[in-house]
């Protein structure tokens, strides 16, 4: 298995797959009553970075090549028991370095295969069905193809919220809410008809097991024919935005004829002006920014968005428990959609596209998950001095 050529370079395909399989075999092997009939599912197969200080005295030349490693954590299902590994890459093959348990009462992060599931419970739940046509009014029959489920984490600041303690056998569940939206034409804004029940799946039970609404009386059978949505076909007959369209802009090109002033080597590496950096992305990060450097002194040595809190504000039950970590909950390179010249990049593009896993440990790639692009903002930074402002404007009045 060649290994890439950097220790802060990405995992490729083949070292994912090399480290899921180490990880599953070590799960088969060592796990009573677990064989290849039980799902293993991952919720991430990721580079583990070098500590700081093997890689600081690696790019000083004073220290050995740092070991080439990846994190996993996978979950044996039936048995809701989930590890965090680390896995030894290397020329001769893959070896478990470390294996540790997930604390109980934790959960590992949800991937998208976790929110795709959900959806299917839900949709699949014969008690949710009923009352959504009984509450709603709507057809069953419409269900696959417009009932929309978003799946969310539960935060919750008590622990006497009822989903919690479901189990008889007192095991933590792994819950997820899905709030539920109607959206019955393929352009519909996918929020504009929410739905007032919201689900809560075990996902490892694999099933429904609490559903909560507003309270107070039952809402009106709303209209959910009716067009509340913004794409530009629809505003003529939107039954509450404006009809009128406003006037077009006047166009803004940008254009560069000599190219861009960036230079990008070795893969990830990029060169702007005085500014040196080397790019990176991950599962839960998303881009991360190693060895910054100006004029060949450290500025830092990695950057990243740690983490995103977004509390929705709606203090009406059930939807106070609205709030998601976007990083910790689901991953923001989990999250990256493949960029598009026009719509998401202007001016010249290099994009880069990551390598994620999916909840087997098969490796996938997201195109164009990065793009780099050039911006003039003009003078960021101006200073004014008092005097001097004065004398240039006011100096010559007497």
């Amino acid at each position: 298995m060649k290994t890439p050529t950097h220790p802060l370079d990405d995992l490729t395909a083949a070292e994912m797959t090399a480290a899921a399989s180490t990880v599953k075999s070590d799960l088969l092997s060592t796990s009573e009553d677990v064989d290849e009939s039980h799902e293993i599912r991952f919720s991430y197969v990721t580079l583990a970075e070098p500590p700081k200080a093997a890689m600081r005295a690696y790019l000083a030349g004073e220290g050995p090549v740092p070991a080439r490693q990846a994190e996993v954590i996978a979950t044996i299902v039936p048995k809701m028991d989930a590890y965090v590994f680390v896995v030894n890459l290397g020329e001769d093959g893959a070896s478990v370095a470390s294996k540790s348990a997930v604390p109980e009462g934790c959960q590992p992060l949800f991937s998208p295969d976790d929110c795709f599931l959900a959806e299917e419970i839900v949709k699949a739940d014969d008690a949710v069905c009923a009352e959504l046509a009984e509450r709603y009014g709507v057809d069953p029959a419409d269900f696959d193809t417009c009932l929309v489920c978003d799946p969310w984490s539960v935060h919750v600041a008590t622990p006497d919220f009822e989903p919690l303690k479901w189990r008889p056998d007192g095991r933590a569940a792994r819950l997820i809410q899905c709030f539920l939206y109607w959206r019955n034409d393929e352009a519909d804004n996918q929020y504009a008809k929410p739905i007032d029940l919201l689900p809560v799946v075990d996902l490892h039970a694999r099933k429904v097991i609490s559903v909560s609404k507003q309270p107070g009386a039952t809402p009106p059978k709303i209209g959910f024919k009716t067009n509340v949505n913004y794409h530009r076909a629809s505003l003529e007959t939107n039954a509450y935005l404006p009809t009128k369209h406003r006037t077009p802009m006047k166009p803004l090109d940008v254009t560069q004829p000599a190219g861009p002033n960036f230079v990008v080597t070795e893969g990830r590496v990029v060169d702007w002006d005085k500014w040196s950096m080397r790019l990176g992305f991950n599962y839960r990060e998303g881009l991360v920014i190693h060895d910054a450097t100006f004029e060949g002194r450290s500025v830092m040595r990695r950057a990243s968005l740690v983490e995103m809190a977004v509390p929705y504000a709606d203090p009406n039950p059930p939807f106070e428990r609205k709030c998601a970590f976007d990083v910790g909950d689901y991953g923001l390179g989990y999250c990256a959609d493949s960029l598009e010249l026009g719509c998401d990049c202007l001016g010249h593009i290099k994009y880069f596209d990551a390598v994620l896993c999916d909840s087997k440990g098969t490796p996938y790639v997201t195109k164009k998950a990065i793009c780099m692009h050039e911006e003039d903002m003009g003078v960021l930074w101006k200073h004014v001095e008092y005097v001097s402002f004065y004398f240039r404007s006011y100096g010559q009045l007497e």
